[in-house]
């Protein structure tokens, strides 16, 4: 069945929207999940420290979901504002990709709940591997010729530097899985890596075009001299 350009525009706005308020969503449950202990009448700085030791493991596991949320947000962002149209299997990739990304606030309250269990934090990992595979599958399907729904203007080293910026989350989550059985501390430690791989893959990009600029500028003066 023919869809009219307007109503593939339509599905794209909706799906937009929906994909926000999931997003958004997401990081309020996480927020209304912490739960901050009564501190009650402590003199003693050695119970002090002790309390505030405890709090602020219970917070890291929020910072960790909530960091990998965010950096899950501002790549669908980069992603979709290069896709210029959407179909009915594209869409469906992104509803499975946003379910597993609303279970993330579920399994992390768990985690924070009982930071020792393994079997809580196996179950975080996987939800983080399914995430991250329905999003690859998302943009390969997009940047298929046979059904081209990313703009041309993107090429395909491009689309291959994007779909190795996906997959690192998931490998990230295999390498805390495997971790945990070490010590349930690496696992945290493990998704550390999440933000700081994410702000280096920014980082790099912005001094490689900063680097590239003055070169573009000057070959261009030379092409204008020739002229």
């Amino acid at each position: 069945m023919e869809r009219s350009d307007q109503e593939i525009a339509e599905w794209r706005k909706r799906l937009r929207f929906m994909a926000d308020i999931v997003f958004a969503t997401a990081m309020t449950i996480m927020i209304l999940n912490l739960e901050f202990q009564e501190m009650k009448d402590i003199a003693d700085p050695k119970e002090l420290s002790i309390f505030m030791l405890n709090q602020l493991s219970g917070m890291a596991v929020f910072f960790i979901a909530f960091m990998t949320v965010a950096v899950y947000w501002m790549k669908h962002l980069e992603h979709f504002g290069i896709t210029l149209v959407v179909n009915q299997t594209y869409i469906w990739y992104q509803l499975l990709y946003l379910a597993f990304l609303m279970l993330i606030p579920f399994w992390s309250t768990y985690v924070g709940e009982a930071p020792d269990n393994v079997g809580f934090k196996l179950f975080l990992s996987l939800n983080m591997v399914l995430v991250g595979g329905f999003s690859y599958l998302s943009l390969h399907y997009g940047a298929n010729p046979k059904h081209r729904l990313i703009s041309d203007h993107v090429s395909d080293e491009e689309i291959r530097k994007m779909k190795q910026q996906i997959l690192s989350e998931p490998i990230i989550a295999i390498l805390a899985a495997i971790l945990v059985f070490i010590n349930p501390l690496f696992w945290d430690l493990a998704f550390i890596l999440v933000p700081i791989l994410f702000i280096y893959s920014i980082t790099s990009l912005w001094i490689k075009n900063a680097w590239n600029m003055p070169m573009e500028q000057e070959h261009q003066a030379t092409i204008h001299k020739g002229k």
